[in-house]
């Protein structure tokens, strides 16, 4: 590691988020991979084999856009009467979860409808149990905030993690939020779709109007935009809005 050859690039995000990347080869990338990097950036994405270790510094609003993506799940897990357990940005490990391989933080992930309610059921057995349920299941859905240099392989590596969904959220200084739904089990590879699959109700124009109340706490009109929407897509608040299984 002291003959190591490191590219450093650094860059602010759109959101006001600070990146930086540390580009080596992957021989050697797979050494640092085992520092613990948490414990000098709020977000870590190791990549060994692309020789790419990424740290992020969220900024404000970068922060407040991922607490509106937990307030929307939420809300749409009481108005549609599913389980949306939100673990945050839990760090998760590639299939055979072993140090120095290639790991990821993303800013919002859930376990959703069915797999939640497996969730609950082993915390009840115990921390042991809840810890080993979470070791071999991936989240259902994963979201990224502000899109930013080097994030290209996260689809990749979340979609051989098992995981059938990725949002991509972005919200600009005049506050317009961009959105893309990837299908990551696609069988070519993660494909743009034009709603979740997982959550009908979530369309583009949806998510575009919902976020930015979400985000700010204002938790009435994110209500009452979920109705309005739910309301206009079926028959009661429910309706498209079922969850996964």
């Amino acid at each position: 590691m002291q003959n190591a050859t490191i590219a450093i690039e650094r860059h602010t995000g759109s959101m006001g988020s600070e990146y930086t990347m540390l580009r080596l080869p992957p021989e050697e990338a797979a050494l640092f991979a085992r520092v613990d990097w948490s414990a000098i950036a709020r977000r870590v994405f190791i990549d060994p084999a692309a020789g790419l270790i990424a740290l992020m510094s969220p900024s404000t609003d970068h922060e407040l856009v991922g607490r509106g993506v937990d307030r929307l799940l939420d809300a749409l897990g009481d108005a549609g009467g599913f389980d949306a357990v939100g673990l945050g940005s839990s760090r998760w490990r590639g299939p055979e979860r072993r140090e120095g391989q290639a790991a990821a933080e993303p800013d919002c992930c859930f376990y959703l409808g069915e797999t939640a309610e497996a969730w609950y059921e082993t915390t009840l057995e115990g921390a042991d149990a809840r810890r080993a349920f979470e070791a071999r299941t991936p989240p259902d859905l994963v979201v990224e905030v502000e899109r930013s240099h080097g994030d290209e392989n996260k689809p990749w590596f979340y979609r051989d993690l098992g995981v059938p969904e990725m949002w991509r959220l972005d919200v600009d200084r005049n506050d317009n939020v961009s959105i893309e739904f990837l299908a990551l089990q696609a069988e070519s590879g993660p494909a743009p779709m034009d709603a979740s699959t997982l959550l009908p109700l979530c369309t583009r124009e949806f998510v575009q109007e919902v976020i930015l109340p979400a985000s700010r706490g204002r938790r009435a009109e994110l209500r009452g935009i979920i109705a309005r929407a739910a309301a206009e897509a079926g028959a009661g608040p429910a309706s498209g809005m079922d969850g996964p299984g």
